[in-house]
């Protein structure tokens, strides 16, 4: 009920909301459910790593105090780097078994809590800088755009989103043919029935530019996590000032 598939390997946590249905608190807005790291692959670890470091440069390139939020956090993978790094953080998920492995994930435990990302329990502007990482490219237009609203309500300042782009090992899978097959919607359970059946969004600038400006936000800049062999890319938006 509160795991959802990657679409490219393992599981996903979730920490959405979606009226009439039995994820009114796993819908499409939650973490990512990473296996423990004893688990993960060495070229696994590496990309995560990589991913890591694009995040953290933009926390610096911002100056941004403490905490950040991290939404979702799902298994707190990355919370061992946060800590040796010195960035306080806070994080949400809507999955229990997920918030139990991220509170194990350093020590001392870490400021985690179960929420759910369409109604998180943080005042306005409450943290200067929000992360959202693999997670909204996931969902249908609808969803992403109210998540997206909650987000930019309780940032301060910042937002930081994944995105996925055309790069070049997209592009040599669509020549070799290579394609994850559309999802079969009579084996897809509860909160999982809201996910975009296509397997892959692909954004560029300007589809960022519109979804950021719809919650208040603009296009401050992006950050590659490897502009020749990685889809990903996280697009830094700032709260347009009213």
């Amino acid at each position: 009920m509160r795991l959802w598939r990657d679409s490219s390997r393992g599981k996903r946590s979730s920490m959405a909301s979606t009226e009439g249905s039995t994820v009114e608190k796993a819908g499409p807005a939650g973490t990512r459910s990473e296996r423990p790291r004893g688990e993960r692959t060495f070229v696994e670890r590496l990309n995560n790593y990589f991913v890591y470091r694009t995040i953290r440069k933009a926390i610096r390139d911002c100056g941004a105090a403490g905490p950040i939020l991290i939404a979702p956090c799902g298994y707190g993978w990355h919370f061992r780097l946060y800590r040796k790094d010195g960035i306080e953080f806070v994080g949400v998920d809507i999955s229990p078994e997920a918030l139990a492995a991220a509170r194990k994930a350093v020590t001392p435990p870490p400021s985690v809590r179960e929420a759910d990302i369409l109604h998180l329990p943080f005042t306005d502007g409450q943290f200067e800088f929000v992360v959202n990482s693999r997670f909204l490219l996931h969902f249908e237009d609808d969803f992403r755009a109210r998540a997206f609203k909650e987000i930019a309500r309780v940032a301060g300042r910042y937002v930081l989103v994944h995105y996925d782009r055309m790069s070049l090992r997209l592009r040599l899978r669509k020549l070799r043919g290579v394609a994850k097959p559309p999802l079969e919607e009579d084996k897809l359970q509860g909160w999982q029935k809201n996910k975009r059946r296509a397997r892959r969004l692909v954004y560029d600038k300007k589809r960022m530019v519109a979804e950021g400006a719809a919650a208040g936000l603009t296009v401050k800049k992006l950050y590659y996590v490897s502009r020749l062999f990685s889809d990903r890319v996280y697009c830094l938006y700032e709260k347009t000032e009213k």
